[in-house]
This record gives C-alpha cells, sequence and structure tokens, in this order.
C-alpha cells in the first residue's frame, strides 16, 4: 500500500515538472525515510537543494516562478539527515552616485555574479531555507539541532565578498543575506 503512494506521488512529482509549473509544492511526513531534490534556473540565475532523511521527519518544499524565482525548504526530524542547498544569480547595482551619473551621462551598472551555498549532516532538528532569485539573490538559512554544517556565499565583480563558515555540536544557526534583491 504504501508503494503505491510513493509511485503515485511520483507520477505527479515528474508530471509537474514536464509541465512547466509556475507553483510547484510538496508536503511528505514519514517514520521511514525521504529522499527530496529540487533545482531549477533562468536567464537570472539557478538554485539547486536536496534533503534525505530518515526516522520521523516532515518536509516541506515549496518552488515558485514569475519575476523571481523563489525556493523554501523546511526539514523537521526527529533522526539523521542529510542536505545541501546551492543558489547564484547575476546581479546589476550602480557604481556611481546619482549626481556623477547625471553629471557624466553615463548610467555606470556593477555587474557580478553571487553565490550562496549550506549543506550539512543534522543528526536531528530543522532546517530551512528559502532562495529568491531574479534582479539579485536574497534569503536566510536557519538551523536549529545537532550536527554539523558548513555555510557561505561569494560575490564577483569589480567589488568581491566572500564569507564561509563551520558549524558543530549543538547549534542555531541564522544567516541572511542580500545581494541585489531584496530580503
Amino acid at each position: 500500500m504504501k508503494g503505491e503512494y510513493c509511485a503515485l506521488a511520483l507520477i505527479c512529482l515528474v508530471i509537474s515538472g514536464l509541465a512547466g509549473a509556475d507553483y510547484l509544492a510538496t508536503t511528505i511526513s514519514t517514520d521511514g525515510s525521504v529522499m527530496l531534490a529540487s533545482a531549477g534556473s533562468d536567464a537570472n540565475g539557478s538554485f539547486a537543494s536536496r534533503v534525505m532523511a530518515s526516522d520521523r521527519a516532515e518536509v516541506y518544499r515549496s518552488v515558485s516562478e514569475s519575476d523571481e524565482t523563489e525556493s523554501d525548504l523546511t526539514v523537521i526530524s526527529s533522526g539523521p539527515m542529510l542536505f545541501s542547498d546551492f543558489a547564484s544569480a547575476i546581479w546589476k547595482g550602480s557604481n556611481l552616485n546619482k549626481v556623477c551619473t547625471l553629471l557624466t551621462g553615463q548610467d555606470d551598472q556593477d555587474e557580478g555574479e553571487v553565490s550562496v551555498y549550506s549543506s550539512g549532516i543534522i543528526r536531528r532538528g530543522e532546517v530551512d531555507t528559502v532562495r529568491q532569485v531574479g534582479s539579485g539573490l536574497s534569503g536566510q538559512t536557519s538551523v536549529n539541532g545537532t550536527g554539523l554544517m558548513v555555510l557561505g556565499s561569494q560575490s564577483e565583480s569589480n567589488r568581491s565578498l566572500e564569507n564561509r563558515g563551520f558549524v558543530s555540536g549543538n547549534m542555531s544557526v541564522q544567516d541572511l543575506f542580500r545581494y541585489g534583491g531584496r530580503l
């Protein structure tokens, strides 16, 4: 019986992916194991996320597409879980202040690439990631639980910024970022 439900859910996910849905939402609650992956890209950037969990776990995932692509993934597990999340975007920002732009007649746009990532192994706890890819890249990563994780971001243009971190043990992590988008 469980196999029939799993097969039906898999067929629904495949059909919705082929149809080019503007909104996709998945909710899974299990006391066995779950693996869920999603990825997408457009002219502005791309994202990919994966999660695997065993024991009692609840997984919520939504992906919406309009002017900006938004990805949201939440996992609550009483057992071990493995998660990975990556997003990249191209952003534009002005290098000159508005007075210089008016005087020179040039709209000097600073264009660059930005990427963010997080991944980890959590024994039990909660992971929540939100990514918005559009005119820039913004979002957050929240982790509460026990385990280890790495996270970071990098932007490359005329100005560059790099951020990396590693956390282990009992943790409560909140990472917010915005590169040209809205927070």
